[in-house]
């Protein structure tokens, strides 16, 4: 009999674990985010496997890029809504990383695997590839620790790929 109670609250304390979890929350919120951005910008092709939405905007040449491989690639990161947070356009040199480094988020290296040299893109990352439900913050000239993504926040880059060199 006390096992079965045992059991029986232990199946309660689960389903109020579950019901309580805020994430889902976001998580959904972050869904909708994406599919109204998709349904807006007309957009057709179907997230892959991780939810990413890769929209090739022109074609590379060659082989597809590898994990491991060195790229140097032009890049602008946006919200959904458009507003920038990050770019390189005006830099000297393009960002130069090897795919699958950990000094990078998922949905980089998930993103260029499917591209080749000279290959651009618009690319729609959820969260869970990209900053997950933390975000980013830094601090700020003031020493103000400032949220620059918002957790739980998916995003959007437009990725030229102008540098590869293989592993």
């Amino acid at each position: 009999m006390g096992k079965k109670i045992n059991a029986a609250a232990l199946a309660i304390l689960a389903v109020i674990i579950v019901a309580c979890n805020p994430s889902k929350k976001y998580e959904e919120e972050e869904r909708s985010q994406i599919l109204d951005y998709v349904a807006a910008n007309n957009i057709t092709v179907s997230p892959d496997a991780n939810g990413i939405y890769y929209i090739e905007t022109v074609a590379g040449t060659g082989e597809l890029i590898r994990k491991g491989d060195s790229v140097g690639v032009w890049y602008t990161g946006s919200f959904l809504n458009g507003n920038k947070f990050d770019d390189n356009i005006e830099a000297e040199t393009p960002f130069r990383f090897r795919v699958g480094s950990p000094y990078i988020i998922d949905g980089w290296s998930l993103t260029l695997v499917k591209m080749k040299m000279g290959s651009k893109a618009n690319v729609i990352m959820p969260s869970k590839v990209a900053y997950g439900s933390i975000g980013v913050r830094a601090y700020d000239g003031y020493g103000i620790l400032r949220t620059i993504i918002p957790g739980y926040t998916p995003l959007l880059f437009e990725i030229e790929v102008v540098e590869l060199v293989r592993e």
